[in-house]
């Protein structure tokens, strides 16, 4: 059996009560090498590899479930951005017919919302930065279409040493729709959510545009970022995204 498990930011707080059920039971984990020290404490065989070996690290888990009882981990949910449409793709291609089942996990944007207030209470979108796997054409289509909308758009995945360009075209898409509508977007900012060194932040982005070196010093792959929409507000110091009870019920 092979169990695909999301582990949230990977502090012990955010495992669902599932994944430690599994994580306890299974007798071998697979897992990326920078994660291991979320799952040591399970005192279970672990099987590593290093960034851009997802492949060899899924057909790996796969081989072994044919025998054992394996648990891959993602952290966040392993469905979101995470590794479980990679085990489906490959259980299919190498013939592979363990079974396997996807244990959910707290993703980002979950964690981000609630450290911020509730800038997700309404419709929204989320999109990774990343061009990885992803032309950078693609992602600002969807970026743009997001603010169309008037969706509240999740941005993960935001920034790294190497890769800028994303970012600094998605920022001038949301400043072209700021001047078009008059809008000055809210933006939360949180880094690390959930995990030590978390960091959060409430500005906008005239705020961003005008600070943005200082803002991209900060920013890196651990940052998730909140684009408000049309509604969004701040009360009581939190980013807040109403659904709409107010004007509905005329309190």
């Amino acid at each position: 059996m092979l169990y695909v498990v999301g582990i949230g930011p990977g502090g012990e707080r955010y495992f669902t009560r599932e994944a430690e059920e599994v994580l306890k039971s299974v007798d071998l984990i697979v897992c990326y090498r920078g994660y291991r020290k979320y799952i040591e404490r399970f005192k279970k065989e672990v099987y590593t590899t290093g960034m851009k070996k997802e492949i060899e690290r899924v057909r790996y888990a796969l081989k072994e479930a044919e025998r054992r009882d394996v648990a891959l981990v993602s952290s966040g949910d392993a469905t979101i951005y995470g590794m479980a449409s990679l085990v489906y793709e490959l259980a299919v291609k190498d013939g592979c017919r363990v079974p396997i089942k996807v244990v959910s996990g707290i993703t980002a944007a979950s964690i981000s919302s609630g450290l911020l207030g509730a800038p997700l209470n309404h419709d929204f979108a989320v999109v990774s930065l990343s061009d990885l796997l992803t032309p950078i054409e693609v992602i600002l289509k969807r970026v743009r279409c997001a603010l169309e909308g008037d969706f509240v758009l999740v941005l993960y995945n935001p920034l790294s040493r190497s890769r800028k360009e994303p970012f600094l075209r998605t920022i001038d898409i949301i400043k072209e729709y700021r001047e078009k509508r008059g809008l000055d977007y809210i933006v939360g900012i949180v880094k690390n959510a959930g995990r030590e060194g978390e960091e959060c932040r409430i500005t906008t982005i005239r705020d961003i545009c005008d600070n943005l070196g200082e803002y991209m010093k900060f920013i890196d792959m651990n940052t998730t970022l909140i684009v408000g929409n049309s509604n969004t507000k701040i009360i009581c110091n939190k980013m807040v995204t109403p659904r709409g009870y107010l004007d509905k019920y005329k309190i």
